[in-house]
């Protein structure tokens, strides 16, 4: 299978599709999201939710155990959780799980338990939230849902020193259909078959071999050859390779979006006009045409589903509009010396291609934009690594594609509510609007459909 290197293989920390994918291979969790975006129970054999969606119940599976024979119990949940909320971890994972009860005390070190986290028996996880939210479920099963980890082995690693731990390069036990075999940096990832596995069937598959390559274009010609058996390839790429009669070509719509975050600690950036002259500067009907093919949906929100949603009326349609954008550039006073640095990982035929044109569309209205090529751990470094409650990471721009906005609207939260700030978050330009906060707060506690709309929009 083709893979791109990971920065972690730490179900705390990692924060792109290629790590959680294998993750949630090896990997139990109390929900996870089936192919329709529908959160469904994993390790969780039945899930009781309070009428006003403000506890939530999980009796765990009988009989679970870790890939070395130890039980898996509510010890184990209530452990994973604790140092996802806890600060010195700095997991990724914090600010969606701060609607518990008492877990922004617990994660600041200020209580000695999270107060709305509870383990009646060795089957039973009770979660008690600050307010009712009708989307708990999606939270905790968002990306690969939040594996759970094996307490045993992993209690007397301090917070602070989990993200170092071997165990983010060799994660095991694991309570998974697969378990971890071996891992050559730079080189690829090797998990096989959890011959105990506890979760239900046992996979189908032996071993599922990793292969680290850099550059896509390296990765399809080994398709083509046969020497790997699975990979995402581009849209430019998918016509060609379905005329190839020994590859099958599927094609699903995505649940994501792409879009450029700006780092708002910068004073440059902070004129909102400054952005909105950005937006007005691309061409992004001609982008989807020329580069995606067709294959994408210019959107003007995150907020993209699910179907019950519509199409938000009144947003502004940011057309492609040059002379717009330089006008609103000059009543901010840009200057137009100052360079926009966006780090990148070269290798993805998309982003190769599209990148260049940002670069000359930002710099027709007179915007400078500084393409620094990065590898995966160095742009984690700089967005996530290196960033603080109060101060966002060392960039200007940052294209951001991924997650699975279609879900709901309060998946969006996770990416601009304030308390998301990086690096516990997915707020990576730290933008910060408290009435927007307000928004998405009140939008998971009504469970009438269409209810987060009129609110968020």
């Amino acid at each position: 299978m083709y893979w791109v290197k990971p920065v972690t293989i730490h179900p705390l920390f990692s924060s792109s599709g290629v790590e959680q994918g294998v993750e949630r291979q090896m990997f139990g969790a109390l929900v996870r999201m089936t192919d329709k975006l529908e959160a469904i129970p994993d390790l969780a054999e039945k899930i009781d939710v309070s009428p006003d969606a403000k506890v939530y119940t999980f009796t765990l599976k009988k009989g679970l155990t870790f890939s070395d024979g130890h039980p898996l119990t509510s010890a184990d949940v209530l452990f994973t959780y604790q140092r996802a909320v806890d600060k010195r971890s700095g997991s990724y994972w914090r600010a969606r799980l701060l609607a518990l009860d008492g877990a922004a005390a617990y994660g600041d070190q200020k209580a000695d338990t999270i107060k709305g986290l509870e383990a009646p028996d060795d089957q039973t996880v009770k979660m008690t939230l600050t307010t009712p939210d009708s989307t708990w479920l999606i939270t905790i099963g968002d990306f690969a849902g939040l594996s759970i980890l094996p307490k045993h082995i992993l209690e007397s690693t301090p917070p602070d020193q989990m993200q170092k731990a071997p165990f983010s390069f060799a994660p095991t036990p694991s309570a998974g259909a697969f378990v971890f075999s071996d891992w050559k940096q730079d080189q690829y990832l090797e998990i096989k078959r959890n011959e105990t596995y506890t979760g239900g069937p046992k996979a189908k598959l032996d071993r599922i071999f990793c292969k680290a390559l850099a550059q896509e274009d390296v990765g399809i010609a080994q398709l083509e050859k046969g020497e790997i058996d699975l990979m995402t390839v581009s849209v430019t790429e998918a016509d060609r390779l379905r005329k190839n009669p020994t590859l099958t070509v599927v094609s699903v719509p995505s649940p994501s979006v792409s879009f450029l975050a700006y780092n708002l600690d910068k004073p440059y950036l902070k004129d909102k006009r400054v952005r909105q002259a950005m937006a007005y500067a691309l061409d992004r009907e001609g982008i989807v045409k020329e580069i995606l093919k067709g294959e994408a949906t210019v959107v003007n929100s995150t907020i993209i589903g699910p179907d019950w949603m519509g199409i938000p009326e009144g947003l502004n349609p940011y057309k492609y509009d040059p002379n717009k954008a330089k006008q609103l550039l000059k009543d901010a006073n840009w200057n137009s010396a100052q360079k926009l640095a966006l780090p990148y990982v070269p290798g993805n035929k998309i982003n190769d291609a599209l990148i260049p044109i940002l670069q000359q569309q930002f710099k027709d209205v007179g915007i400078i934009l500084d393409l620094q090529t990065v590898d995966g751990p160095e742009i984690n470094r700089r967005i996530f690594g290196i960033a603080t409650a109060t101060q966002a990471g060392d960039f200007d721009v940052d294209l951001v594609g991924g997650g699975v906005f279609r879900t709901d609207p309060n998946v969006s939260a996770k990416y601009f509510e304030t308390i998301a700030f990086t690096p516990s978050g997915a707020n990576y330009g730290h933008y910060s609007n408290p009435k927007l906060d307000d928004l998405f707060k009140a939008g998971p506690g009504d469970d009438r459909p269409g209810a987060a709309q009129e609110d968020l929009h």
